[in-house]
């Protein structure tokens, strides 16, 4: 078989040049589709980098059976990100990239190599094609597909603009077929000159497929007009993870209201989680009600103060598990000069309802309890409550579709804090 860059010239007729890729294909594409180590890492690592942001949604089939050249409209950097993390592994597609920006840089090149397997390509000059068509010959020969961005560059107003022919020329002299991919929702999670990527679930749509043929104009207008085609459906809305919804379900309407002033009251009594993770965990599944969810937990807070206050004057101590002496003792040294000592539970670590026991034991004045514990429970709950609101404004979408890692990482940090509280007032015996 000659090499790529020993290729016979294609004949000047339409008919004699079709017939000759057709007989160029059979033993251009010799080996059978195989998945490799490197295709597989491509996906799962570009499939991790992406789902933080909103991952990527397919819609329609990929054929792996035969390979394509595979073009798509271009607005981002995300674009190859999403192609390289949607598209089977078993098409093992390979990426051109501009030689001018890709290939000038190490830490590009890096990237562009080793990443995302690209091939350089120049935009424009003589013999520019001849020598990216000699550069694939041998990527298709293995039944790699090929992912082309026929613009040219990205889109700084989303607007499809002309495509080029290099992919119709591409798939005119391999004699395999054009596949247009619609890609929705990249360029609002890194647009051209646009900073940080941003939460955009991306759509992958996957088109027709469209045969080789001489007019090359013809097929790359298809393959243009396929993309402009999908690219006009409505965007589904934002993926929301089962348990967020079983969360929010569940804290519907009084029943949340309930639980919240509920968990408020528990920890200031027994309860060993404090309050303000009844927002972190609960409250930020209706974050419309953030607010008014956070003051009835607090007004729970200071009814359980209320409650281990007088039945520890009693002689009652309910049980008060993750605490330990020395909290104890802190608070009642802090609480010696009066109920003003609450504030200093504000910051110490220590539970309100240490605060709540010994104040009780030293059968301080109930207003004066009552007074100082309501100003320090609102001040924390309305501080932890600004700040959960703030962070759902750039977080609150991926929270929602992650609701399940949300709950287990942030339960993980409150745990790892927890303990080193409790370690830190057990050394300070």
């Amino acid at each position: 078989m000659p090499t790529p860059s020993a290729l016979p010239p294609l004949p000047s007729t339409p008919s004699a040049a079709l017939a000759s890729a057709r007989r160029r294909l059979g033993s251009i594409v010799r080996t059978p589709p195989k998945v490799t180590w490197r295709a597989v890492a491509r996906q799962w690592f570009w499939s991790a980098v992406i789902a933080p942001f909103g991952g990527v949604r397919v819609e329609g089939e990929f054929e792996a059976d035969v390979p394509y050249v595979v073009v798509a409209n271009h607005g981002s950097h995300a674009d190859t990100i999403a192609m390289m993390s949607a598209s089977p592994t078993l098409m093992r597609v390979v990426t051109v990239a501009a030689q001018d920006y890709w290939f000038t840089r190490p830490a590009r090149r890096a990237i562009a190599r080793g990443l995302l397997g690209a091939y350089p390509v120049r935009r424009d000059g003589e013999g520019a094609y001849e020598e990216l068509r000699g550069m694939l010959a041998h990527r298709v020969a293995e039944s790699m597909s090929v992912l082309i961005f026929p613009e040219g560059t990205r889109s700084q107003d989303g607007q499809i603009a002309r495509f080029h022919s290099g992919a119709a020329r591409l798939a005119r002299d391999f004699g395999i077929p054009v596949l247009p991919v619609a890609l929705v929702g990249s360029r609002e999670m890194m647009p051209k000159k646009g900073g940080l990527p941003r939460y955009s679930p991306v759509e992958v749509r996957v088109g027709r497929p469209i045969p080789p043929s001489d007019d090359v104009a013809a097929v790359s207008d298809q393959a243009r007009d396929q993309i402009v085609e999908m690219l006009r459906r409505p965007r589904r809305p934002a993926p929301v993870s089962d348990i967020h919804t079983l969360v929010s379900q569940a804290m519907e309407g009084r029943r949340g209201d309930a639980i919240m002033f509920a968990w408020g009251l528990a920890e200031a009594v027994s309860f060993p989680v404090m309050a303000e993770m009844s927002q972190v965990w609960l409250g930020l599944s209706q974050p419309e009600h953030l607010w008014r969810r956070g003051a009835l937990v607090a007004a729970g807070s200071v009814t359980g103060v209320a409650l281990t206050h007088l039945l520890t004057r009693a002689g009652h101590r309910p049980p008060a598990p993750w605490t330990t002496p020395s909290m104890e003792a802190a608070a009642g040294r802090y609480l010696a000069a009066g109920p003003r000592g609450y504030w200093r539970q504000a910051l110490t670590g220590i539970p309100v309802k240490v605060f709540a026991a010994q104040s009780g034991r030293r059968r301080l004045p109930l207003p004066g309890v009552l007074a100082h514990a309501a100003s320090v429970r609102a001040a924390r709950m309305g501080a932890l409550t600004g700040i959960v609101v703030a962070l759902n404004r750039p977080l609150g979408p991926i929270t929602r579709q992650h609701y399940g890692l949300y709950l287990a990482s942030t339960g993980a940090v409150f745990g790892v804090a927890l303990r080193g509280v409790v370690k830190h007032w057990d050394r300070a015996r």
